[in-house]
């Protein structure tokens, strides 16, 4: 083995899980679906309970599930259901 792989691995075994990746920040399968109700404001008060306690362990999914909120308004980017009332009514 070169010198400078046997220089990261010796770096890499020190500091062990600090530089060993980044978490996916993308929720799969059922936490997904469970993050997706939450974002359309479908959960009932223990499943946001469970949701709050997901997103206290996993920061990264906040921008997940605050897109998915924009996605539930209809992408109105923050004008709200008012504006879009009013405009389809026009």
């Amino acid at each position: 083995m070169s010198n400078d792989f046997k220089i990261l691995t010796e770096f890499l075994e020190r500091l062990g899980p600090e530089v060993s990746g980044r978490e996916l920040t993308v929720p799969l399968g059922e936490t997904a679906l469970k993050l997706q109700r939450f974002a359309a404001g479908e959960c009932d008060p223990a499943e946001r309970g469970e949701v709050c306690e997901l997103l206290r362990l996993h920061p990264a999914w906040l921008r997940w599930v605050a897109n998915r909120v924009k996605m539930a308004r209809g992408g109105d980017a923050g004008h709200g259901v008012a504006t879009r009332l009013q405009t389809d009514s026009e």
